[in-house]
């Protein structure tokens, strides 16, 4: 039955067998398939209880692992850092051990641009206020009331 989950079919299995049962006196060329399925459901309930404990046992081995993980990822950078105080960090010997070199960075020469002298006048530039057209042709701040 595709579609229908593993407990859905151990269930209609049980309701066939429980069924089943009182119309066996008056069907007796059923008991075998009956026995047959009893001894299906005892055996699919018994690998879905161990499937349910494999299943804990993986999220517990897959929790550990993480933390194994991590822990060799600290210890691994403390290492390295102690290795990289003592040696240098462009010591060949490094590479041995699995670390790679530091790369010499070239810089470019940077050619400092002239900034220009300020202008100093002794009094500061004015504040500058917006202009306002005036009728008679030139420009007056404008007053706020």
């Amino acid at each position: 039955m595709p579609g229908i989950s593993f407990r859905k079919i151990v269930s209609f299995c049980e309701l066939l067998s429980a069924n089943l049962k009182p119309l066996l006196k008056d069907m007796p060329h059923l008991q075998d398939e009956s026995i047959q399925l009893d001894t299906l459901i005892g055996r699919a309930k018994s690998l879905d209880n161990e499937q349910q404990v494999v299943v804990g046992r993986l999220r517990e081995i897959t929790r550990l692992r993480r933390e194994s993980e991590l822990e060799g990822q600290d210890l691994r950078s403390r290492v390295v850092a102690q290795l990289l105080g003592k040696l240098g960090f462009k010591n060949e010997s490094l590479l041995g051990f699995g670390i790679p070199l530091r790369k010499q960075s070239r810089k470019a020469k940077q050619t400092p641009t002239p900034t220009p002298p300020a202008a100093t006048t002794g009094t500061p530039p004015p504040a500058s206020q917006p202009a306002v057209a005036s009728t008679d042709g030139g420009a007056q701040p404008e007053v706020k009331p």
